[in-house]
């Protein structure tokens, strides 16, 4: 009589509640011994580290499921089943995806099969991994309140502005707060999320990540009550809550505010106007819809087809939100290119310029640069001039001889293409000898100005694009990539040139947004 090797596919995971990587260590270690005196075979491991079991969004949990379906393997072993699910109607959505696919859920420490008894079993250990779950977030959401009203930052990143003190209270970080100034005060004037986002990456200032500023940037920053010195706990409870009760920071109790908790950045009145001009946006969105502005028009290309990519606009979604991209026009059965978020490629390409000339820094070097060329050009003129020369000089001659033929009668149909020939050569050598100078050395006192024309030029204006791409040879996107090739001769050359590459997905990342690399 053979004997059944059952497959096994191992599932781990801890949460973020005071548990570490040795939990999942632990678990495996208990697994695999239970294999062992079980005679299974393990096939396939899948963990997930610092993943609540209240939701499914767990990455190696739903490869799991998947693979499932794979024919891969015949079990799924748990240390425990509230490793794999603390949520009751998870549980049994997931077990009955595993039913189907013919693999059963097996537990090390709970030992469960399809009698009777063990079905309400099952159900009283889940309902009480449930209990635990949302007890302890209960007990979790209480000490962060009780965090909060001391005004003491709660965990996770401080906002941009604000540093967290030894003492866990917000401080202010005078650079980042000067960013936070410019935003209210900007937009309160009446300029557009475009606007300040072009001024601030013009200026060096950073999201609190580090990354490049974009309008989504923006938003979250100019709702924020911290900034007028109220310290705020649970402002994603305010805001759902605030859908339903115009009285949500009143009524909801998981919801804390504490006036002067927090040092103030800006003022009350600021933030109030900021929040009338925003409402009074949201009733007007329509006198928005104007014409979008591309800077980088003409000068994008695609990697696939090699075709000139052109702005496209459209409207997305169920809320109709307003997307500008680069994208080529080819029908997708002919160019398989992806699109750009035009105002992600936009402004990064606008900063890079800022990093890669537009400093007092990177502008020396490249005035360095460019002097280095003149210089070896010049040490070649001399050579060069007279090479010239004395090729002018032996056409001139054959010239004259051809003349003193022909007064001689001597007259043919190749002698005549012949002059015609050399009389073409000679107009090019004269052109060449006239074209031909020595450059002086560049002086950086006198491209000093670029920087303050990068920074305070108009963005969106057709100068500010002819200024922008006088550096930029061109952007040449790819499914997975963007090539941006500078232009860094300053008219001397066209032989000094940089190319940079950003993957696809890192330019998304800077703007704090996600795009699929499939």
């Amino acid at each position: 009589m053979s004997l059944t090797i059952h497959r096994v596919a191992q599932y781990a995971r801890f949460s973020s509640d005071n548990q570490r990587t040795e939990s999942i260590d632990a678990q495996l270690r208990a697994m695999n011994q239970f294999c062992k005196q079980q005679h299974w075979q393990v096939v396939a491991t899948y963990t997930d580290e610092a993943r609540s079991a209240t939701t499914d969004n767990r990455p190696q949990f739903q490869q799991m499921i998947a693979d499932s379906g794979k024919g891969l393997f015949d079990i799924v072993l748990v240390h425990k089943l509230d490793r794999f699910s603390r949520d009751r109607y998870d549980s049994a959505i997931y077990k009955k995806r595993l039913k189907k696919n013919n693999v059963q859920l097996c537990s090390v420490l709970e030992r469960i099969d399809d009698s009777p008894e063990s079905i309400m079993m099952e159900s009283v250990l889940e309902g009480m991994a449930e209990y635990y779950s949302r007890n302890l977030g209960r007990e979790v959401m209480k000490g962060m309140k009780e965090t909060a009203l001391q005004c003491k930052h709660t965990g996770g990143c401080p906002p941009l502005g604000y540093d967290v003190g030894e003492d866990r209270r917000l401080v202010i970080n005078q650079h980042e707060a000067e960013a936070v100034k410019a935003i209210f005060e900007m937009f309160a004037e009446g300029y557009g999320y475009s606007a300040i986002v072009d001024y601030l990456n013009a200026h060096g200032y950073t999201t609190k990540r580090g990354r490049i500023f974009g309008k989504n940037s923006l938003y979250e920053i100019l709702n924020n009550e911290k900034y007028t010195g109220v310290f705020v706990f649970n402002r994603a409870a305010a805001k759902s809550d605030s859908k339903r009760n115009n009285h949500a920071y009143k009524t909801n109790e998981n919801i804390i505010r504490v006036p002067g908790g927090c040092p103030a950045i800006i003022s009350k009145h600021l933030f109030e106007k900021v929040q009338r001009i925003k409402a009074s946006n949201r009733r007007n969105t329509g006198r928005y819809h104007s014409k979008e502005f591309y800077l980088l028009t003409g000068k994008v290309y695609c990697g696939v087809c090699g075709k000139r990519i052109q702005g496209n606009l459209r409207f997305s979604g169920e809320r109709k939100n307003r997307l500008c991209t680069y994208r080529c026009d080819e029908p997708k059965q002919l160019c398989k290119n992806k699109e750009n978020n035009k105002d992600y490629l936009d402004a990064y390409v606008a900063d890079l310029l800022r990093q890669k000339i537009f400093n007092k820094a990177a502008l020396r070097r490249r005035i360095n640069a460019v002097n280095k060329y003149i210089a070896s050009y010049n040490a070649e003129f001399d050579e060069h001039y007279e090479s010239i020369k004395t090729e002018l000089e032996e056409v001139t001659i054959a010239l004259a001889n051809i003349t003193v033929a022909v007064e001689k009668g001597i007259i043919t149909d190749a002698l005549i293409d012949r002059s015609e020939a050399l009389e073409q050569h000679r107009n090019a050598l004269q052109a060449q000898l006239v074209a031909l100078r020595r450059f002086e050395p560049l002086r950086l006192e006198e491209y000093l100005h670029l920087i303050d024309d990068y920074k305070n030029m108009k963005r969106n204006t057709a100068e500010f694009r002819t200024f922008v791409q006088t550096y930029i040879d061109r952007v040449v996107t790819y499914p997975y990539h963007i090539e941006i090739l500078l232009v860094v001769g300053f008219g001397i050359t066209d032989e000094l040139k940089e190319t940079i590459t950003i993957r696809r997905g890192d330019l998304y990342a800077l703007f704090e947004s996600k795009t699929k690399e499939d």
